[in-house]
């Protein structure tokens, strides 16, 4: 993924710079100067601190009519609880789907109504597309969605400000456990990537409303099976957050 910072941000980071620390592994979501900070004011959670063999999948980009189902027919069989980041536009699209979600326990966020890019967008415009899911994520759940995840995880001091005023968290995701299942790869690929740098506290990254998504329903059935072998079981972002050390 690629952090796209506005110009508040004083362009610390020039495009030469980001790729060097990609191509020699050290790049993470410290990029943002404040984002350490961000952490530990706990607005942004990338990943938590515990002893416990416990992670949490989340999904991407949905409800997807082909990908959704099948994914959540692999975590009804496993008995796993997940947490699904919807647009609004989809979920006005599939509702049921959303409804679905909630029936069977997984926790749902907000990905934003339109999944746009939010640089150079105004405040109005980012605050609009969160409050707008909100709405729609609420009337088909009774639920109020605490996390935000922004779109191609986007960052701004702007939009954190935002979220605070939302009373909302910012669920970033954990940087070892981004597969890029969305790319056209294969399930065990995207299957063995996430075990392979499997830790215990991580937000597992995936996406169920890309083209892909059938790959990674295929990887989440392997994934669940492995894990579970190794002691691993799998909470809902707001679990995991709970199970925090202390």
């Amino acid at each position: 993924m690629i952090f796209l910072l506005k110009k508040k941000t004083v362009n610390l980071f020039v495009t030469g710079i980001f790729f060097v620390g990609l191509s020699i592994g050290t790049y993470s979501f410290a990029l943002h100067p404040n984002m350490n900070k961000w952490k530990n004011e706990q607005i942004v959670v990338t990943e938590v601190k515990t002893d416990r063999k416990a992670v949490a999948l989340t999904f991407d980009d949905g409800p997807d009519p082909t990908n959704t189902p099948v994914l959540l027919d692999i975590l009804k069989k496993h008995n796993v609880p997940a947490t699904f980041f919807v647009t609004g536009i989809h979920s006005q699209e599939y509702p049921a789907l959303v409804q679905r979600m909630a029936l069977e326990d997984h926790e749902i966020g907000n990905h934003s109504y339109s999944h746009p890019d939010f640089n150079h967008k105004s405040n109005k415009f980012i605050l609009n597309e969160i409050r707008k899911t909100n709405k729609i994520i609420y009337k088909l759940t009774g639920k109020q969605p605490v996390f935000f995840r922004p779109p191609g995880g986007y960052l701004s001091f702007d939009m954190v400000d935002l979220i605070r005023k939302e009373e909302m968290i910012i669920a970033y995701w954990t940087y070892q456990q981004d597969s890029k299942d969305w790319a056209n790869t294969s399930a065990s690929r995207i299957a063995d990537h996430v075990i392979k740098n499997i830790k215990p506290g991580q937000i597992i990254i995936l996406h169920d409303g890309c083209p892909n998504g059938l790959q990674t329903a295929k990887a989440v059935d392997t994934i669940i099976a492995k894990l579970s072998i190794q002691g691993y079981e799998f909470l809902t972002l707001s679990d995991l957050i709970k199970s925090a050390d202390k």
